[in-house]
């Protein structure tokens, strides 16, 4: 065996050396005029003039058999960092291209259990490029990419690359979490369809993806599908879908089939119903059914949706400020003023929530609490004006998308304002996801392969990984940073609105003064506008009446309702400026 490698190296070395060698497999170099030989010529040219090649052709295969299962044995041992320096070295040889596609995929894997995500993805799709015929690891391939993307903050990694595969197939048991990730794709594609003005392809965008719904089965939220890859499924696939159908409903302006949508999701993760838990998805489910209401005016339908989303949920306090207004809207200030006392606390002193102060003025000037609405207006106009003013100059500035990825990045560092104009971009969900996906790929680059051992850190592979990564930063950078601006300038005119909606009440409560003064002046004594309300500290059983002395306590959030002990002598009418 030992000589008939030698007489392969010969003929190897042989080849590298003697440019007549090359002429005889067929490959002219010295006449680009003229025509190469047919490939069926090479062929039989390259058999007969390298009989040592044909000779050790079962060489290169055993080799690659014994390096892939001794790099397989390392990943099976735990040794995962070793295990992928010699999954890349294999995928560095030519001679063992038979080996590359297991070494490709197994690389894949390596990456993903050292927690290398993105890398990862990458990796998983040079195999799946390959599609369904042209990689046996197809299948177990598309398992580790959703295993992979289902650990990522952002989910749109996972939905581009089930987009992308959608004409192909997809591996026994994942169909459903399959068809649920495309619903939700073409959802999303539908919504901006719609934003772009292009109504008729939004329309057929989302009844793909409630066809797409219709294909998830109900028994698919009560066990993971079993693979290759470690399930990380988490929550109710089935609900998952049933949500998106109830957004494409909502979207499409059917708002009695959203709320059917909607409650079957609340009854779907119902924890005594015993199928996967999925908290996050019942409290939007309570959110949309709140929303729906409130929109048509049944404001104390709203009231009761909303009081079901979870204390201190993700969602909650969104939750709380829009049940202000509809508490607002049936007359209870005392329930609306509680909840913008919560709002308003020091606990959430870097949220943002500008109209809330407007809503508080308003219900001050509607019981002829003037004194106490101008003071709201202007504690209003002391912290958002300034912020206003930052958006201009911000939004002003001829910056590339980058430099506004930038000033997030800054602004999350710096003071309390620019802390603000950073938790106001971020109210924007893509923003926040494509920040969060920048992060990981950045602490991937930093802690992933910066942090490990110099065999590692130093590698090619580690090399390639973070030239991937790098281009993949820039990518997301630039992303972020337009939708950034986009959003800045949105909320820039929404804050302008508010500053000219807040001046027109200062300028009614003025009058309102005026008016009283006059009075006072021609009756020669002055005229009363408010009056002494009843009112009782009677609550239920399950509350506790606690008087406010301007502290705040946790647990308290959420519960206050401010007891107005005087109010208009005459009842006014409402303002224009109270719509939502």
């Amino acid at each position: 065996m030992a000589r008939a490698t030698s007489k392969i190296l010969l003929a190897v070395a042989a080849l590298a050396a003697a440019p007549a060698a090359e002429a005889q497999l067929g490959i002219d170099l010295t006449a680009p005029d003229k025509k190469p030989a047919p490939p069926a010529a090479q062929k039989r040219d390259e058999s007969l003039s390298l009989p040592a090649l044909e000779l050790g052709k079962t060489a290169p295969a055993a080799e690659a058999k014994a390096r892939l299962d001794a790099a397989k044995r390392l990943l099976d041992e735990k040794a995962t960092e070793t295990a992928a320096l010699a999954f890349d070295q294999i995928l560095r040889e030519p001679a063992l291209a038979v080996a590359h596609d297991e070494a490709r995929y197994q690389l894949g894997k390596a990456l993903a259990r050292m927690g290398l995500l993105h890398s990862a993805l990458a990796t998983f799709d040079e195999v799946l490029a390959k599609g369904p015929g042209g990689s046996r690891f197809y299948g177990s391939s598309m398992e580790w990419l959703f295993y992979a993307g289902n650990k990522l903050k952002n989910e749109q990694p996972l939905l581009s690359r089930v987009a992308k595969h959608a004409r192909d197939s997809f591996p026994p048991g994942f169909e459903d979490r399959f068809h649920f990730l495309l619903a939700k794709y073409e959802f999303e594609r539908g919504r901006a369809l719609a934003d772009a003005g292009r109504a008729d392809e939004a329309r057929g965008a989302w009844g793909e993806a409630r066809r797409l719904v219709s294909l998830v089965r109900e028994q698919a939220g009560a066990a993971a599908p079993k693979g290759d890859a470690p399930s990380n499924e988490q929550g109710d696939v089935y609900a998952k879908a049933r949500f998106v159908d109830g957004l494409v409903l909502y979207a499409s302006g059917d708002d009695v089939g959203a709320s059917e949508a909607f409650k079957q999701v609340v009854r779907l993760t119902n924890p005594k119903r015993g199928r996967a838990s999925d908290p996050q998805l019942r409290e939007l489910a309570f959110l949309q059914l709140a929303r729906i209401h409130y929109q048509n005016r049944q404001n104390r339908y709203a009231i009761f949706y909303y009081g079901k989303m979870p204390w201190g949920g993700e969602s909650w306090l969104e939750g709380l400020w829009e049940a202000s207004y509809a508490h607002y809207r049936i007359g209870d200030y005392e329930k609306t003023l509680g909840n913008l006392l919560t709002l308003q606390s020091p606990y959430f002193k870097d949220e943002y929530f500008p109209e809330s102060y407007v809503l508080k003025s308003i219900v001050y000037y509607e019981n002829c609490r003037y004194p106490e609405a101008r003071r709201v207006l202007e504690t209003f106009a002391g912290l958002y004006q300034p912020v206003y003013d930052e958006l201009v100059k911000t939004t002003a500035a001829q910056r590339p998308p980058a430099a506004y990825y930038d000033l997030l990045d800054t602004d999350a560092r710096g003071g309390a304002l620019p802390r603000r104009i950073m938790k106001l971009a971020f109210t924007d969900q893509n923003v926040r996801q494509l920040a969060q996906s920048v992060a990981e790929v950045e602490d991937e680059m930093d802690r992933g392969i910066g942090g490990r051992r110099s065999e590692f850190r130093q590698s090619a592979l580690a090399k390639r990984l973070g030239d991937q990564l790098r281009a993949e930063k820039v990518t997301l950078v630039e992303e972020a940073g337009a939708r950034t601006r986009a959003k800045l300038e949105w909320e820039r005119d929404q804050l302008r609105s508010l500053l000219a909606q807040a001046l027109r009440i200062k300028i009614e409560v003025s009058r309102k003064e005026r008016e009283a003064l006059e009075g006072s002046l021609a009756r020669g004594s002055q005229v009363e506008v408010v009056k002494d309300l009843k009112y009782s500290s009677a609550v239920s059983d399950e509350h506790l009446y606690w008087p406010y002395e301007g502290e705040f306590w946790r647990d308290e959030l959420g519960t206050y309702s401010y007891t107005l002990t005087r109010g208009c002598k005459d009842r006014l009418s409402r303002p224009g400026t109270a719509s939502k």
